[in-house]
């Protein structure tokens, strides 16, 4: 009996709650304005951390266990009193007999260890330290690099060092799967919007600066399930959801740009958090619709990594544990293995880094970025 499945079995089938659409139909001024200042908008429509179908490496001491599985004496000790009083209503008295919860606080257990997928794998990505790094060579944090799937060298990804041994995050796994639906921006949460404004050259090839944000809201969908192209979309209030300006360049069809760091808010299901990203990059291919495809790659913080997977609520219920039973994973374990993996921003004090390399693949289709200014100085 896995106790805590039932408590989120039924979290895939949740949409975040409704709020208002970030999107709206431009105006002629609009499209002037954009013209006149030669800017390109772009609103994401897909986005799933990078897991590699090919060749994603090998786990030969097998996949992580689930706290239910690595302490499953102490819960068989419980488990019919507490889906006892779980089914008749008290939730806070079933989930008092289970042991200490170290997805609320990863210290009150001893590390449980964390299997790290070890071994090589083909990766997309980028070269964000500009080093093909060996753990062997040594150095500050140091780490093996991936290789890419057209034999590029030095591709940074230890998120899927970290993860990579976790069932949920496999190939068919449980976030293959979440992805693939496309939840997180076609369900009321939230999509990353881009803006590119042209420096030096022409469209095809040219320097632009450019900038990130969080959209207002959720993004119009039409009748297929796709996100709607060429619509004005507004950006969200909090400035914490805009990254400065950054440079970028397109040359033969590609687009480039970073580092810049920047925090993303992120709303699916039982999850309503934002990710912080330092020193993040864009790798874009621009395709003969006007929409791009590529990956974002960068630093995670690994404090806002830890928390950003232990901070899953459905109302008041911290789902956490749950959330990590039904992954693959136990929350003890990630905690103390990412300073093990980490390899980007070590502390000046400790030497330690704080931050993992991770890789986001990502789709977006044009639109026009509307900031909160605008709307102001539009309005009556």
């Amino acid at each position: 009996m896995r106790l805590l499945t039932f408590a989120i079995a039924f979290i895939p089938l949740l949409s975040a709650c409704s709020e208002d659409s970030a999107t709206m139909a431009p105006t002629a001024d609009v499209i002037a304005a954009a013209e006149e200042g030669d800017v390109r908008g772009f609103v994401f429509s897909y986005w799933a951390y990078e897991i590699p179908r090919d060749d994603p490496g090998e786990c030969p001491d097998g996949f992580n266990a689930t706290e239910e599985e690595y302490l499953s004496e102490e819960y068989a000790l419980v488990s019919d009193e507490v889906k006892r009083r779980y089914e008749a209503g008290d939730r806070d008295g079933a989930l008092g007999l289970l042991p200490p919860d170290a997805c609320k606080d990863p210290l009150v257990r001893p590390d449980p260890g964390h299997i790290t997928l070890n071994g090589p794998a083909t990766v997309a990505g980028i070269d964000l330290d500009g080093e093909h790094s060996t753990l062997a060579g040594g150095g500050q944090c140091a780490h093996d690099d991936f290789i890419g799937p057209n034999g590029e060298q030095g591709i940074d990804n230890q998120h899927w060092r970290l993860m990579g041994c976790v069932s949920g995050y496999r190939p068919n796994g449980l976030f293959d799967r979440l992805f693939n639906t496309n939840s997180s921006i076609l369900e009321n949460g939230y999509s990353t919007l881009l803006e590119l404004q042209l420096i030096e050259g022409t469209r095809d090839a040219g320097r632009v600066s450019a900038r990130l944000f969080t959209s207002a809201g959720p993004v119009s969908k039409d009748a297929n399930g796709k996100v709607v192209r060429d619509m004005s979309q507004l950006v969200h209030e909090d400035p914490m959801y805009h990254s400065a300006v950054f440079e970028g360049e397109i040359k033969d069809g590609i687009f480039t740009a970073g580092p810049v760091d920047a925090k993303l808010r992120f709303k699916v299901q039982a999850i309503d958090n934002h990710y912080w990203f330092r020193d993040l990059r864009i790798r874009a291919e621009m395709l003969a619709d006007g929409s791009m495809k590529g990956v974002l790659a960068g630093y995670w913080d690994i404090g806002n990594f830890f928390n950003f997977i232990t901070e899953v609520y459905i109302g008041p219920i911290h789902l956490g544990r749950a959330a990590a039973n039904n992954s693959g994973y136990m929350c003890a374990g990630v905690y103390h293995a990412l300073p093990l993996v980490a390899d980007g921003h070590p502390d000046p004090e400790t030497g330690k880094c704080t931050s993992l390399s991770t890789v986001i693949q990502f789709e977006a289709v044009p639109a026009f970025v509307i900031q909160p200014q605008q709307v102001a100085q539009a309005s009556p």
